[in-house]
């Protein structure tokens, strides 16, 4: 371990750097071909030339790990350098030497950025040889590129001529004196010198219209907006400057969040805030006065008001209208609603201008300085913010404190903030994640396409940057596994659905694996509210008690979702015991929510909110909290039906049995409510909700409500085809899926947690071909190393452009990890019925790949699989398993007429949905192979049967492409009077009073020629 003594250099045990963490940018393909499969006798022996070239050889996944098992973790490359920097390779894992910074104190700081490749996370340090004196020295961390520099980028807000020495901008955000500025674009651009920075603009929007003459205008905010300033009303060539003479309220709206009737003197409202007692309100098209002011809510105690004279439906708009800012002069042209209104304050002075620059023209510093990115919201032990001043007085190696742990670093950048001279020979990270090598996998997948193998490891990466150890966290006990490296570093209960199945199938069960998920649910649950509602999140489970709260009502639900998943792949029934108490309290909270349909009704308040905290709540029975509400109800029935098989003699078998039932009789409640009252027939697709929240349709379409509906069985099975078309035409984008329609109002955010679900759906509902689309469309850019962005992981969302929303977002998300578990559950096809997957299936989905194999983690051992296919339409299938275990093995059948035939011990149980359906009752090794066997109808000779005819024979194949050979006998002759592939014949004189029959031969690759005959032609006759 590092030490931040300053007075001597320790010894670190460092493994040499392997260079395996930029093996995708040095290497080619790792991958060879897929290992030939054994061929069975009941089938022609198959071409050893024409299956994959991986024969005998193990399988080259290793190479394509991105962790390296190491602890002491140092940069590979240098990503940039600026200013007085001598030696800077000497900071990467291969160089030599020291890396020295100077700076005289003018200008900008030099600085050098680091990258690590993929990111790492943990204890940044760095060693200094020598220093000239008491020297400041800045680490800052970023994800991207992009962030870990920061530049001004804003707008002129007010035109800027030639030879002016200030410029007003809308923001002065890493503005430093010495930088240049560059205004304008094109032809147009100069840069001028920072000589002092000072205020940015102030920005608010105008409430309602402004007319032609008016001097007055209703705005949104009035902060630092006083009496005497320039007023900026609209942009560009229309924009006109005033001045503020008066200073009055703001306007503001919100909503009714309950119906309000004709007489009624109270109205429950969404927000009170600046609300007063003699406020003139419009409520729906009437002025009512507020006479009191209470809490907001549909549970507060609202407004009180004059009486209303009509009848108003919750989400109608209520409104004030403030006396707002008054000017002079008067404004000389009408702007609309929404006009941007700004105060220029005193601005950016520069070296003179040369040029003129009309408003809203682009500034933008540069160099930039040394920030890092951002992480908001962040959970214990975690530095912020992203970067971190050390003064430095001599030798010595000076570590990040056990409490400021910075996870998410890609690129990692050194800077002085004071003037002086610096020799550094080390910079790195000491290690707090798993940073899993190859001989930690304990599942792993290869296929001949590369880009769904660096998907699929990609995804295994992501959730290990996002995992704790016991102890890397000061005071962490037990593992857990949290939202994303960077941020939020908490445990989220709806992410831990898809970051719990990569954790199982890429590193197994026990300490390694699936007890950083166990622990993440028990946090969770072990803070249980005295309502019943499990917490969605924990900021803090060093402490104890664990520090958690009520997110929402969906991560609420998905606590029983989560804990029962976790039951499902570990057969832990020692800890689904443990925590069924908890489950029951909520189901008995969820209960306490539903209307008479059975449906969970929530708000637009927190209890609305869902995965997408960055909308708000959704308002009404929402369609997607209420097939996670029928997914809860169903696996809490399941596991009280396993308990009560496994545990039979437990004194509350009753209890749960009682449970059983009466979970199973809401479910199937709940699932028909939600098809007669959310599905939207006329567009085959379930709508968001039953009513609209403020200016959220509630008929807009959802991709989550959707895609779960699918993947969880509440979709009726001759609905889902339309309901993923629907999807794919009017949701998906070139990045991905827009996760609403429009009409939803919502962020057009593209969400890998939720596309995680619907690429699921697609997979459930044999829609492989459509999966792997979605896969590469939406994953493909985040695996590969010459993205901008790239970091070894998967992100959090992104915009419909595919670039990032700012430099907040997690680059490294365990909620992301969908593909992978994928991957493994359906192009591998292992997925367990029983807990623990005593029981399973193994059901390949083929689509247009060549190969696959891979190997899936189990708590009884492991479950490898492989698979071929090829021109010629041969399936070849190995699968083996463990001891213990029993299931099912699909073995994909290339067309209606292929057959199968498999190893001794796998029984076979009949033909369903394009496979042949094997049973295996023990472990060990099987073998299948399915191929077309050639078919035909009797062919039949057509034609002039007399001396100059021609004849022809016809007949139907399968498969289509069976390629024919015909010999032409008359009778008597002893040899063909014509052979080959033309399937017709002109009668001669030497046919004359004889009769003709034909030998058809179909050929079909490898399988055995088929021969079939015509019957006998009559005599043919003369001419």
């Amino acid at each position: 371990m590092r030490s931040n003594s300053k007075s001597t250099r320790p010894t670190v045990e460092r493994p040499p750097s392997t260079g395996i963490r930029f093996g995708r940018l040095c290497t080619a393909g790792t991958v060879a071909a897929a290992m030939a499969f054994t061929t069975l006798a009941a089938l022609p022996a198959h071409a050893a030339d024409a299956l994959p070239a991986h024969a005998a050889e193990e399988p080259e996944w290793q190479g394509e790990v991105l962790g390296t098992g190491e602890t002491d973790l140092r940069p590979e490359v240098v990503a940039g350098a600026f200013g007085d920097v001598a030696n800077a390779e000497a900071l990467t894992a291969g160089g030599s030497g020291s890396a020295t910074l100077t700076w005289d104190g003018t200008g900008v700081a030099p600085y050098v950025i680091l990258d690590y490749g993929p990111v790492v996370g943990g204890l940044p340090y760095f060693t200094v040889e020598s220093t000239s004196g008491d020297v400041g020295v800045r680490t800052a961390y970023s994800e991207s590129l992009k962030y870990v520099i920061r530049k001004n980028e804003s707008q002129l807000v007010k035109a800027a001529s030639a030879g002016a020495e200030t410029v007003y901008v809308t923001n002065t955000t890493q503005m430093t004196v010495g930088q240049s500025l560059l205004i304008g674009t094109g032809e147009n651009q100069e840069s001028a010198t920072v000589l002092a920075v000072g205020q940015a603009a102030v920005t608010t929007t105008a409430f309602a219209p402004i007319a032609a003459g008016a001097t007055n205008v209703e705005v949104t905010t009035t902060a630092n907006l006083p009496v005497g300033a320039e007023l900026l009303i609209g942009t560009g060539a229309a924009q006109q400057s005033v001045t503020i003479t008066a200073v009055g309220r703001t306007s503001s709206q919100t909503t009714l969040v309950a119906d309000a009737s004709a007489g009624a003197t109270n109205i429950k409202v969404a927000s009170v805030v600046g609300r007063q007692v003699g406020d003139v309100l419009d409520v729906g098209g009437e002025n009512v006065t507020v006479t009191s002011v209470g809490t907001a809510g549909a549970a507060g105690t609202g407004l009180g008001v004059t009486a209303l004279t009509a009848n108003h439906v919750a989400t109608s708009p209520v409104i004030f209208h403030g006396s707002g800012l008054s000017f002079t002069p008067a404004v000389t042209a009408a702007f609309d609603a929404g006009t941007t209104l700004r105060n220029p304050r005193t601005g950016v002075t520069v070296s003179p201008l040369t040029k003129d620059h009309a408003t809203d023209s682009a500034v933008t510093s540069s160099p930039g300085n040394v920030v890092g990115d951002n992480a908001g919201y962040l959970g214990a032990g975690v530095g912020s913010p992203r970067n971190r001043v050390t003064q430095v007085s001599g030798a010595g190696t000076y570590t990040t404190p056990a409490n400021a742990l910075q996870g998410g670093i890609r690129f990692h950048a050194v800077t002085l903030t004071t003037p002086g001279t610096v020799s550094i020979s080390d910079v790195g990270v000491v290690s707090k994640f798993p940073n899993y090598g190859p001989d930690d996998y304990k599942g792993w997948f290869l296929s001949s396409d590369e880009v769904l193998n660096d998907i699929w490891y990609t995804g295994a990466y992501t959730v290990d940057t996002n995992m704790v150890p016991a102890g890397a966290q000061n005071n962490s006990t037990l593992p857990v596994i949290l939202d994303g490296a960077k941020r939020d570093r908490r445990i989220w209960a709806g992410d831990l659905f898809n970051a719990g199945r990569s954790t199982y199938t890429a590193f197994g069960y026990g300490p390694q694996g699936s007890e950083y998920i166990s622990n993440s649910i028990g946090v969770l649950g072990s803070r249980q509210a005295a309502n019943g509602s499990v917490p969605g999140e924990s900021a803090n489970w060093t402490s104890v008690p664990a520090v958690a709260q009520f997110y929402s009502t969906a991560y609420s639900i998905y606590f029983p979702v989560g804990l029962v998943d976790n039951y499902r792949y570990t057969g832990d029934l020692d800890f689904a015991i443990s925590q069924y108490g908890r489950l029951r309290a909520q189901m008995d909270y969820n209960l306490s929510l539903t209307n008479a349909d059975g449906l969970i009704v929530t708000t637009s308040g927190s209890d609305g909110r869902d995965w997408d905290f960055y909308d708000g709540g959704r308002a009404g029975t929402v369609t997607a909290t209420n097939v996670l509400y029928y997914r809860a109800l169903s696996e809490a029935a399941w596991l009280a039906g396993h308990m009560i098989e496994d545990v039979s003699t437990n004194a509350e078998a009753a209890t749960w049995a009682a449970d059983k039932a009466a979970w199973e009789a809401r479910a199937n409640q709940v699932k028909a409510s939600i098809n007669a009252t959310l599905f939207d027939a006329e567009r085959g697709v379930y709508r968001m909700s039953n009513v609209n929240t403020g200016n959220r349709s509630g008929n807009a379409v959802p991709q989550d409500a959707n895609s779960m509906a699918v993947l969880w069985g509440v979709a009726p099975e001759e609905k889902v085809s339309g309901i993923l078309d629907y999807l794919k035409n009017n949701l998906w984008g070139e990045q991905g899926p827009q996760p609403f329609s429009p009409d939803a109002n919502n962020s057009t955010l593209i969400s890998t947690h939720i596309s995680g679900f619907e690429l699921a759906a697609r997979y459930e509902a044999g829609n492989t071909e459509d999966a792997l689309a979605l896969t590469k469309t939406l994953w493909a850019r985040m695996a590969n190393p010459s993205d901008p962005f790239y970091t070894g992981a998967f992100w959090e969302n992104h915009q419909q452009n595919g670039d990032l929303t700012d430099a907040n977002k997690s680059l490294a998300h365990s909620w992301a990890s969908g593909p992978t578990w994928n991957m493994s559950a359906y192009l591998l096809g292992v997925k367990p019925v029983e807990p623990g997957f005593a029981t399973w299936t193994v059901k390949p989905h083929l689509s247009d790949l060549e190969w696959s194999e891979g190997q899936v983690p189990t708590p009884s051992g492991d479950i490898k699989v492989k698979w071929s296919q090829d021109d010629d339409e041969v399936v070849e299938l190995d699968v083996t398993v463990p001891d213990g275990t029993s299931g099912e093995i699909w073995v994909p059948l290339a067309a209606e007429n292929s057959v199968s035939v498999g190893s001794e011990g796998a029984t076979f149980k009949g033909r369903e949905g394009g496979y042949d359906v094997y049973e295996v009752a023990h472990g060990g090794d099987y073998s299948f192979t399915s191929a077309v066997t050639i078919k035909a109808d009797t062919p039949v000779i057509e034609g002039d049967l007399k001396v100059g005819g021609t004849l022809t024979v016809t007949g139907d194949w399968s498969p289509n492409s069976t390629q024919l050979t015909y010999d032409w006998y008359r009778i008597g002759a002893p040899t063909p009077i014509q052979s080959g592939t033309s399937d017709s014949y002109v009668l001669t004189d030497r046919d004359k009073n004889r009769r003709i029959y034909v030998e058809v031969t179909g050929s079909f690759g490898t399988r055995p020629p088929l021969t079939v005959q015509t019957d006998t032609t009559g005599k043919v006759a003369k001419e």
